[in-house]
């Protein structure tokens, strides 16, 4: 072979072992680019802890709780409280619970109260809740209201539920295996509502059946307002006596799950879309100023709920089991 024929050559194994160079060197991140997607629903990841907060958070209920699987849920439900400001806050709160439900939707959606600021003005309702949020509930999830202390200061708190499909201020909604109790907590002397409480705890239900309350005003909270002495008197003893063994609401803008009280776990899910500073109390097991809902994925035997934030980090899970 010629001079000129072999640096030909030459050349040419130098060429690929520089091409097989860069291969290798970029794969890495090629392959990053292809397979990163949106990050599994909490459903899909519960027994992956996702973040130091979901590693540390201590698990829930009667018992050693147990590591749920990668089963799917029988139910989930997304729970807010204290979104209706039309703001961009809201929005991004909605945005990430349609992201988190692509691969399994939500059967429900859970609002707290306070769905229309500031003064529950009823011809709100499209651009404050349902526009919103419309997304999940155009995949098929029931709205679950729940009246807070800004929707009855138009006195238009009725035409808010009307519009909403609704009729009652406190009722049940079955959603699969979950028997929700709906309560009016600004109406807690309400001796009607007390009566039905007791007797709508009192009921007996299928087997299977999970409980959970919702109202606005917390019964526990380290926030900004604090627990609600009222609902603590008349409600609490309820809860206990009827082993519910999940308690949500809203009205403090912030995230806080209780240590389980007589074996009930309170949580505020009132970061829908406003932040206030929150402390701790003895009652305290997490709580956070920062913008969530609360993700329930609801199983045979536990069920679990995940606290997330609009860019989707976990920042608290919890399992109650039966």
């Amino acid at each position: 072979m010629t001079r000129r024929g072999v640096m030909i050559v030459l050349g040419f194994v130098l060429a690929i072992a520089a091409i097989t160079g860069l291969v290798a060197v970029l794969s890495p991140a090629l392959v990053t680019s292809v397979f990163r997607h949106d990050q599994p629903s909490p459903a899909a990841r519960a027994s992956q802890p996702s973040s130091a907060a979901e590693q540390a958070a201590p698990s829930t209920g009667a018992g050693d709780a147990t590591t749920p699987g990668t089963d799917r849920p029988e139910v989930r439900i997304a729970v807010a409280g204290d979104t209706g400001t039309g703001t961009d806050a809201e929005h991004a709160i909605a945005r990430e619970m349609d992201v988190q439900s692509r691969d399994d939707t939500y059967d429900a959606l859970l609002l707290l109260g306070d769905l229309i600021y500031e003064n529950g003005d009823a011809s709100h309702v499209g651009d404050r809740i349902t526009e919103p949020f419309s997304p999940v509930l155009g995949d098929g999830a029931q709205l679950v209201p729940v009246l807070g202390n800004h929707d009855y200061k138009s006195d238009e708190e009725q035409q808010i539920l009307s519009k909403l499909g609704r009729k009652d201020r406190w009722y049940t909604q079955q959603v699969g295996p979950v028997r929700l109790i709906v309560l009016d907590s600004n109406r807690v002397d309400d001796p009607e509502q007390a009566r039905w409480l007791e007797a709508t705890l009192a009921e007996t239900v299928p087997s299977g059946t999970w409980t959970i309350a919702a109202m606005h005003h917390p019964a526990y909270s380290s926030g900004q307002h604090g627990s609600t002495p009222s609902i603590q008197q008349r409600w609490v003893p309820l809860f206990t006596k009827y082993h519910v063994p999940l308690v949500l609401a809203g009205h403090d803008h912030d995230y806080e799950r209780t240590t389980p009280q007589d074996g009930v776990t309170y949580v505020v899910s009132g970061a829908g879309a406003k932040l206030r500073p929150v402390g701790k109390e003895p009652f305290t097991a997490i709580s956070t100023s920062t913008l969530q809902y609360l993700d329930l994925a609801v199983y045979g035997d536990h069920l679990t709920g995940t606290a997330i934030d609009p860019d989707g980090n976990v920042l608290d899970t919890f399992t109650l089991t039966r």
